[in-house]
């Protein structure tokens, strides 16, 4: 009954100006539920949590927040004397390319997130023909399909701040984290269609100059939830900076021969809450190009619509440009993805 309730409130926010001022001055969790008592509806801040939680996905990393980049807000719907779980399924089409992602991850008291992610990359054999025909001159020109799967270990800590209920104060929530990447397929051997391998122990990242196999990224998040907008709607804003010296997320390698240092890159996100169960956005994240040549490195950008039934299931379809990928200029295609909360 209360999550009726919560979402018969936010209806009513949308439409009436007088609430969204008060929304606007509350404090704290408290002091919203206190202005919803007085509009007539019975609430929590335990709702508030969850309406916070569903609106908060697993991006590509196994971290929570958009779909290509990482919120302050700690995943799933637990209180600060609880722990809860989550899982989560991905799937990206990219014309050559086919990115599958899931993990798993559990939140401690409100506070701290840890995140466990298999990331799976699928390149096509005519890719993969056309990379062998330029690095040898025509010499090799049909090779097989390959494979680069990526595991991803992540920790973040919400640091200080309400992004949702201190809504008296512009100041949004801050959370840093970190997140080792290890590549499974630097060095593993490109095959040809009669068996043979003419790069042994080399594989995609490393054929296409990448240094290092592994590597960690660490970022600061900062979000905020303006409840009540001037439109009625609920409006999320994120910014993230990452030092990094990952290549395509990792999937092509760390570093590389001639530009080996990490660099600070930038993420960012605005998303619209429509109704109390949908809520539509964007995002960008930057790129720094190391590799060059076939796998020149450009932003990353995404529109996207979730949709969260109940506290238990969220399901996010996007429409993703990842940019330049190797022998494609343009990447772009479908996202979806499935999330649980448990």
């Amino acid at each position: 009954m209360s999550e009726e309730q919560l979402k018969a409130f936010l209806e009513k926010v949308q439409g009436d100006t007088s609430l969204q001022e008060k929304l606007k001055a509350a404090a704290d969790a408290n002091a919203v539920v206190e202005i919803a008592k007085e509009a007539g509806f019975s609430i929590s801040a335990d709702d508030l949590k969850n309406a916070q939680s569903e609106l908060s996905e697993e991006e590509l990393e196994g971290v929570a927040g958009g779909g290509i980049t990482p919120w302050a807000f700690i995943g799933g719907y637990s209180s600060d004397e609880e722990i809860t779980y989550s899982a989560n399924l991905q799937y990206l089409s990219l014309n050559d390319y086919t990115l599958t992602t899931a993990g798993a991850g559990f939140s401690l008291f409100d506070r701290v997130e840890i995140s466990l992610q298999r990331q799976r990359l699928d390149i096509s054999s005519g890719l993969t023909s056309n990379v062998f025909a330029l690095l040898t001159e025509g010499a090799i020109s049909n090779a097989n399909s390959a494979t680069v799967e990526q595991d991803i270990v992540g920790a973040k800590v919400k640091v200080f701040g309400d992004g949702v209920f201190a809504q008296d104060s512009w100041l949004p929530q801050i959370a840093i984290g970190a997140q080792y990447k290890k590549n499974r397929d630097f060095d593993s051997s490109l095959s040809l269609p009669d068996g043979s391998v003419p790069l042994p122990e080399t594989g995609v990242p490393l054929l296409l100059g990448a240094k290092d196999d592994s590597g960690t990224d660490v970022y600061l998040s900062a979000t905020k939830l303006w409840l009540g907008t001037p439109s009625g709607y609920n409006l999320l804003t994120n910014l993230t900076a990452r030092y990094t010296k990952a290549n395509v997320f990792g999937l092509l390698g760390f570093g590389a021969e001639g530009d080996d240092s990490a660099r600070l890159e930038w993420e960012g996100s605005l998303a619209l809450l429509i109704s109390p169960t949908t809520a539509i956005g964007t995002e960008f994240r930057t790129q720094t190009n190391r590799l060059g040549g076939l796998a020149e490195e450009d932003t990353v950008v995404d529109a996207f619509i979730a949709y969260f039934p109940n506290k238990s299931l969220s399901i996010t379809a996007a429409y993703v440009d990842l940019g330049n990928l190797p022998l494609q200029e343009s990447s772009s295609g479908f996202y979806l993805t499935v999330n649980g909360h448990f």
